[in-house]
């Protein structure tokens, strides 16, 4: 194992060469770009053998992939925002399919109006289709869970595809110190690829043909069951993970804590701004404030043991949306407030498009929260955010 300074997108990609992939469809698209211009790279220079598939749209990057993953093939894929929208139908072929496939989504915001930068909307908005959703908080990450994810994926208890979420720019374009593994420690975790059915014209088959409803039922079911079995495979292959290829970050639960068992107060989010969450937390409980925080890893499958078992009990929840559900507030929080019905549970949307909400935003959330913020859903802005006028169709005449 050696240690390298690399961003989130790099991390993705070494993750992709150790996981000896076979195919990857590309098509480029703002901030994962520097993901497939880094395999083309390592391509180009020997070190890999996968098939880079340079197609028109991200439609076809997910038909691509979405081929070659039944045809038995280790396939990947990238994208993000307007792209993963646009690959939207055949996200959900895969899925139905019951076909092992791993992507990586560089999350942005989602136009119109048009806006390169960061948030979770794209990532969320997926969540009913039907894959395993991981999220990853720092490039270390970013690279453990996309090897895990074709371990997961093409574990035949499972057979579902996988998404590996990281924050646009602030974790694909970020240089930090990761730890990349060896090969042979990727090759005693993740055995050859294996499936029972794959496309053969010498033995056809039919997938994806016109289904009955009952028969298009008890798939929709068999999709679900293999969704909720798969927590326990989640921490199993996790705990492998530790074993055999890295101890540094906990991978035997779905979700990680921070300061949480003796905790008042919890604070809920997912990815990268954890580490401004963290610091937030440090300063508070020098002053007598008893609060943690519980970062989401795995928004599917939803752990609801693991939320109670961290989250029942205290006094409140916060919970941080980088993302929302129009006119309902933010999807971590209908989450959240689903599952531990008898805790009081807040939520704040903020940071949407890029808005940066650092160590300070989340000191004065978190202490305004504590003192008792009654609305249930509120919206966040840092103070030059505030103070700008967006002119509405109401204010135009």
């Amino acid at each position: 194992m050696i240690r390298k300074i690399i961003s989130g997108n790099e991390a993705v990609a070494t993750a992709v060469k150790l996981a000896r992939v076979g195919l990857t469809g590309i098509y480029p698209i703002t901030p994962q770009t520097s993901i497939i211009e880094k395999l083309a790279e390592m391509k180009a220079q020997g070190e890999i053998q996968t098939e880079i598939v340079r197609v028109e749209s991200e439609h076809s990057a997910m038909a691509a992939t979405y081929g070659a993953a039944l045809a038995g093939i280790r396939a990947f894929t990238a994208t993000a925002s307007q792209g993963l929208l646009y690959m939207h139908e055949m996200v959900w072929w895969v899925a139905g399919s019951r076909v092992p496939v791993v992507m990586v989504v560089g999350t942005r915001a989602v136009g119109a109006p048009w806006n390169i930068w960061n948030e979770h909307t794209d990532f969320t908005s997926e969540r009913d289709s039907g894959w395993i959703m991981a999220f990853a908080s720092n490039p270390q990450e970013a690279l453990d869970l996309t090897i895990q994810a074709f371990r997961i994926s093409e574990d035949e208890r499972v057979f579902l595809p996988v998404m590996v979420g990281m924050d646009g720019f602030i974790l694909s374009h970020t240089k930090t110190n990761v730890l990349i593994p060896d090969q042979e420690q990727i090759d005693d975790y993740l055995p050859p690829r294996r499936q029972p059915y794959v496309i053969d014209p010498e033995d056809p088959v039919e997938i994806g043909n016109m289904f009955p409803p009952e028969g298009y039922m008890k798939l929709r079911e068999s999709i679900h069951l293999a969704l909720k079995n798969s927590e326990d495979i989640i921490r199993q292959h996790g705990r492998e993970y530790n074993k055999k290829v890295s101890p540094m970050i906990d991978y035997s639960t779905l979700n990680s804590s921070y300061r949480l068992e003796d905790a008042d107060y919890a604070v809920v989010l997912m990815g990268a701004w954890a580490g401004d969450a963290m610091e937030a937390i440090d300063v508070l409980r020098e002053k007598g404030i008893k609060i943690g925080m519980l970062r989401v890893r795995y928004l599917r499958p939803w752990s609801e043991k693991e939320i109670r078992e961290n989250l029942e009990g205290k006094k409140g929840v916060l919970v941080l949306d980088r993302s929302t559900s129009f006119g309902r507030g933010g999807p971590l929080y209908i989450e959240v407030k689903s599952t531990i019905r008898d805790t009081e549970v807040k939520d704040i949307v903020t940071g949407l498009g890029g808005v940066t909400v650092g160590k300070s935003d989340m000191i004065y959330l978190f202490s305004k929260f504590v003192e008792g913020i009654k609305e249930d859903v509120t919206w966040y802005y840092p103070k030059e955010v505030g103070k700008l006028d967006v002119r509405t169709p109401r204010d135009i005449e």
